[in-house]
């Protein structure tokens, strides 16, 4: 059961947000890219519609291997930042869970993911903002403290952490990235709050500071955004 600290928007959590933005694009036979998943595709198997093609690309051979039987039709080990000819206009959509944050230019991955989609394709990406505090102290502790404290505090698997570069993952840089596109919406969420649930007086000074914020709609300090974007 959710605290009673939490404001009414944690009620809208990003993963339901994602996936009912990505149900209402599925069709029968559409082809799907997914980047980044790794061992954990974004969509699960049985939500998938019939005669729908599901690929996976992700830098890490191990974690594409590592992914349940069945998850993918066709893997492709490739840095979503290098451009992959071969995947040129091949997807109708293109999606991406809590990986755009990871990626060393965000500009260089968008580029590459529009080139990917077919005419009027569709990208749908979640992803974590810059300047969250999870994601200052992601930037400025190492990675291995920070892989340490995490499964210490909240319980996560140190093979879910990755190094993350936060490029331009504000509101005005993911506006900036997808300038090219035809149309783009990009909502941001402020629930950082969940970070800090081993600590409930820590996480209620801290959701002051985030309420300051999201009533001000100060969009670049938000912690997560939700992207549809469209070629």
């Amino acid at each position: 059961m959710m605290s009673s600290d939490f404001p009414e928007r944690y009620n809208r959590s990003l993963y339901p947000t994602f996936y009912d933005s990505l149900l209402g694009l599925l069709r029968e036979d559409i082809s799907i890219l997914d980047v980044g998943s790794g061992r954990r595709p974004a969509l699960d198997p049985v939500s998938r519609p019939s005669g729908c093609t599901y690929d996976g690309l992700d830098i890490s051979a191990s974690e594409l291997e590592a992914a349940p039987e069945g998850s993918y039709d066709e893997v492709w080990i490739s840095d979503l930042c290098i451009s992959n000819p071969r995947l040129r206009e091949k997807y109708d959509i293109v999606i991406s869970w809590q990986v755009l944050e990871h990626v060393s230019s965000l500009y260089a991955a968008v580029d590459n993911v529009r080139a990917y989609l077919s005419p009027r394709g569709v990208f749908v990406a979640a992803l974590s903002g810059s300047w969250g505090f999870f994601s200052v102290a992601n930037r400025v502790i190492p990675h291995k403290i920070a892989t340490a404290a995490m499964h210490h505090l909240l319980g996560r698997d140190p093979e879910s952490v990755f190094p993350a570069h936060y490029d331009h993952c504000s509101f005005d840089g993911l506006r900036g990235a997808f300038a090219k596109w035809s149309s783009v919406t990009i909502t941001p969420f402020y629930t950082g709050g969940n970070y800090l649930n081993f600590s409930p007086l820590i996480r209620k000074v801290y959701l002051t500071g985030e309420n300051f914020i999201e009533r001000r709609n100060w969009r670049n300090l938000a912690t997560h955004y939700l992207v549809v974007a469209q070629k």
